[in-house]
């Protein structure tokens, strides 16, 4: 469990946002269920980021840059912060904003794999990476 609301609220958003991907990728809409994944992803990295320094993201710049910093905290965050650049570029990059969703294969793997990036960063949240 996250430590402030916010943080809590952020979280349940993610989620949201993850089983509303779900449900377009079983309707075959792989593009927009891309768009929802990665913006499961950013609201789960914002969680951690209000969760370790406090601050709340007001962008994908800030977002970025917020991961980027934390990434040089650990191992474990270095590795989440390689994940969100791949979320950042594969998913709402070539897939959502370009409509380059191929391998299908592949942008439906790191849509259903959301989840694990998910629970990674409620994980990571908790500031004992």
């Amino acid at each position: 469990m996250l430590a402030t609301e916010r943080g809590q609220i952020m979280l349940a958003e993610a989620w949201a946002f993850y089983d509303e991907s779900i449900k377009l990728l079983k309707q075959g809409d792989l593009r927009n269920a891309a768009g929802k994944a990665w913006e499961a992803s950013e609201r789960a990295a914002n969680a951690l980021i209000v969760e370790r320094t406090g601050r709340e993201p007001q962008n994908h710049r800030d977002t970025s840059v917020e991961i980027a910093c934390l990434g040089e905290e650990s191992g474990e965050l270095s590795d989440f912060r390689s994940r969100f650049a791949g979320q950042l570029q594969d998913l709402y990059g070539d897939c959502y904003i370009d409509n380059h969703c191929d391998p299908e294969d592949y942008h439906e793997e790191m849509i259903r794999n959301t989840d694990s990036y998910i629970r990674d960063a409620e994980r990571l949240a908790d500031g004992s990476a």
